[in-house]
């Protein structure tokens, strides 16, 4: 049998899309590239979150389901030996890492896993969407490491038996949301219509759940489509615009600005000329 790939503290397989520090931690924003079957068996060295945006997720962590759609958080200590990857090479995702001689000494505070695990318990959720939304706008590092310690301490609150998800009708809503967000005529009020639910209380137990509002998430989504086309096809800005729901060329620019720095067609050109492997911080 092949021996694992050995792969160096702050390396993932992904395109980076931004990295930053908070305090002990490592951050970064990647995109899923290339092929799935170029994905190799490999080894961390450093503890980490992986927490996924976007696209189907396969991880032999214990709770993983086999072809996962987004939200999904896993933890994996260091050492830990696998071949998670994205379907069909398509996603985005947001690590947190940090080093071997920092989770033992977390581990001395409270019990953290020693085994590959996925944390579905809400605390944990909203850790990981707060540390995607402060990388996606002023990535402020006190704002960064503070929100690490407590995915870090939400982790530790969460034991392997505990399979605690949020409650059903966020979990329909984000189901909705990512199937129909391409309809540029979705609404808040028709999700909450689709689920049999007030937009108030959406609006409440949403915010609970995942720590953003169903309109945050929408035009995440969006841009999210919107990253994915571009990388994929020659249509251009104009029309993907169209196809994913934003009003105009404009709106998707804004957008793109704001989650990943860059214009699409700079998305673009930095997209293809990437190869699938596992790589530095941008």
């Amino acid at each position: 049998m092949p021996t694992p790939l050995l792969v160096r503290p702050g390396r993932f397989y992904g395109l980076p899309l931004g990295n930053a520090t908070g305090g002990p931690f490592a951050i970064r924003a990647l995109a899923a590239t290339g092929r799935e079957e170029d994905v190799q068996t490999h080894t961390h060295e450093d503890a980490h979150f992986v927490f996924v945006l976007s696209g189907q997720y396969v991880s032999s962590a214990y709770g993983a389901q086999e072809r996962a759609a987004s939200p999904i958080l896993v933890f994996n200590p260091p050492g830990i030996t696998h071949r998670d990857r994205f379907v069909k090479g398509s996603g985005t995702f947001i690590t947190v890492s940090c080093s071997s001689a920092m989770f033992r000494e977390a581990t001395d505070l409270q019990p953290l896993a020693h085994v590959a695990m996925r944390l579905t318990h809400p605390e944990a959720l909203r850790c990981a969407f707060h540390i995607a939304r402060e990388m996606r706008s002023v990535r402020d590092d006190a704002v960064l490491e503070s929100g690490a310690w407590e995915l870090l301490s939400a982790a530790g609150r969460c034991s392997s038996a505990d399979t605690r998800f949020p409650p059903q009708w966020a979990l329909r809503a984000h189901e909705a949301i990512m199937e129909s967000s391409s309809s540029a005529r979705l609404r808040v009020g028709d999700v909450a219509a689709e689920i049999g639910i007030h937009p108030v209380h959406l609006a409440r137990v949403f915010r609970k759940a995942w720590g953003c509002s169903p309109g945050e998430l929408l035009r995440w989504r969006r841009t999210e489509l919107a990253a994915e086309l571009l990388c994929r096809t020659a249509s251009t800005a104009a029309d993907i615009a169209q196809e994913v729901g934003f009003v105009d060329q404009s709106h998707l620019t804004h957008a793109f600005r704001t989650r990943f720095g860059l214009t699409p067609g700079a998305y673009r050109r930095v997209f293809r000329g990437y190869k699938t492997e596992p790589t530095e911080p941008a």
